[in-house]
């Protein structure tokens, strides 16, 4: 009788606990704020003080983009740093985790953070990073880290994506960290987008501001240090740095940094608060102005998930020129949620004047790019909907280049 009683009030606890958590993660993130404009302040600002030489090379392919992020890690002499949504220990994973093993082994800097949801779910017992993390020079942190006291903190995510070099070249997009992503793993990838930028690292350049972005968000409070912990991960690493250099040589040559990008009149850094913590729309707001100034304007996402504010954006945006939207059919589309309020809202969005182009393809559709007129182009992890203009961190990069 005892024995039932105890497990009464357990289960009520339980409950309590459940409701507690569904009930902070509904309305916790529900108030939301008004973009002040101090963003496209900023952004106006640097139009008017001198731009740096910087370069860039646009990256279409998974191959590519995985060789890419391992001759930019093998080409660093200082430093390294690494911020991604969603890094696995697949293939393309545990590639990236042997070159920066490599990186830390000839004395570079590594300093990588994961987002901490998806740090839970795919690394939280992975020997591979334990092992990266116990090495010398490098240290891991888990953004904002599940906490059970504050389940509304899952809302808060970190969905950058980049990698920098000694602070003077950096791949910036749309791509996570596995094998959906990157090389050639697996059959099902994802279609997506990344920038090289290769900068002279001036004062105003944008890899100044990304790294100053970076600082700020591995300083955040709420991150946790993954403790590092040798074993025989730490052999594997070694070997398949080794095995690395047989697979990818050309990550390994002398890279033509300059051959291999164009030169672009401005490359400019948009973003959210580095904080987890409801935002106010300040990057959706200057996204939202930048395409106003373009009379015909492409957007690609995976999905549309807009509240009344964001819809009536579109709508005024649609009224000043031509708008097109480049997303995934419904049977295309790998975000279960996306598609289902797409069927639900298609035909408002086609009320805002709005010309929808649905991809049809083996492959689901991941690109965050925005085209304005002939020389503009936005590029980065921002999506179509409320978590990335209200909830998470976010990164955009604007490229002023015709070609």
């Amino acid at each position: 009788m005892k024995q039932k009683h105890i497990l009464k009030w357990l289960g009520i606890a339980l409950g309590v606990y459940l409701l507690y958590g569904v009930l902070t993660a509904i309305l916790v993130p529900l108030p939301q704020k008004e973009a002040a404009g101090e963003l496209w302040s900023q952004y106006e600002a640097r139009l008017s003080e001198d731009a740096s030489q910087e370069r860039v090379r646009s990256i279409e392919d998974t191959d590519s983009a995985l060789l890419w992020r391992l001759q930019l890690i093998e080409s660093a002499e200082r430093e390294v740093i690494f911020s991604t949504f969603d890094l696995r220990a697949d293939g393309s994973g545990q590639d990236l985790m042997a070159a920066l093993y490599g990186a830390a082994q000839r004395g570079v800097r590594v300093r990588i953070i994961v987002d901490g949801l998806n740090g839970f779910l795919h690394l939280q017992n992975s020997g591979v990073l334990r092992a990266l993390a116990a090495e010398e020079n490098v240290e891991v942190r888990f953004y904002d880290p599940i906490d059970l006291l504050r389940p509304w903190k899952l809302n808060y995510r970190l969905h950058d994506k980049y990698l920098i070099a000694d602070g003077s070249k950096y791949i910036l997009g749309g791509r996570n960290s596995n094998d959906l992503f990157l090389g050639s793993y697996q059959e099902n990838q994802n279609i997506d987008r990344d920038v090289l930028v290769v900068s002279d690292g001036g004062e105003g350049s944008s890899v100044r501001q990304l790294s100053a972005y970076f600082a700020s968000v591995w300083q955040q409070k709420e991150n946790k240090t993954v403790k590092g912990r040798a074993s025989s991960a730490t052999d594997a690493l070694r070997e398949r740095y080794e095995a690395l250099k047989g697979t990818y040589p050309e990550a390994f040559a002398a890279a033509g940094w300059e051959e291999m990008t164009v030169p672009v009149a401005r490359v400019s850094l948009l973003s959210n608060s580095p904080r987890a913590e409801n935002k106010s729309p300040e990057l959706w707001d200057t996204l939202c102005r930048l395409m106003a100034q373009g009379d015909d304007v492409l957007l690609q996402t995976p999905y549309t998930i807009c509240n009344r504010a964001m819809y009536d954006d579109l709508a005024n945006l649609a009224g000043e020129g031509q708008l097109r939207i480049l997303t995934n059919a419904v049977e295309t589309g790998a975000h279960p949620s996306g598609c289902a309020d797409y069927l639900r809202e298609k035909k408002r969005i086609l009320s805002c004047g709005i010309d929808i182009y649905e991809v049809v393809s083996e492959k689901s559709l991941h690109t965050k790019t925005i085209l304005i007129g002939n020389d503009l182009s936005v590029v980065g992890s921002f999506n179509t909907d409320m978590r990335s203009a209200y909830l998470d961190t976010e990164l955009m990069l604007v490229i002023e280049s015709e070609e």
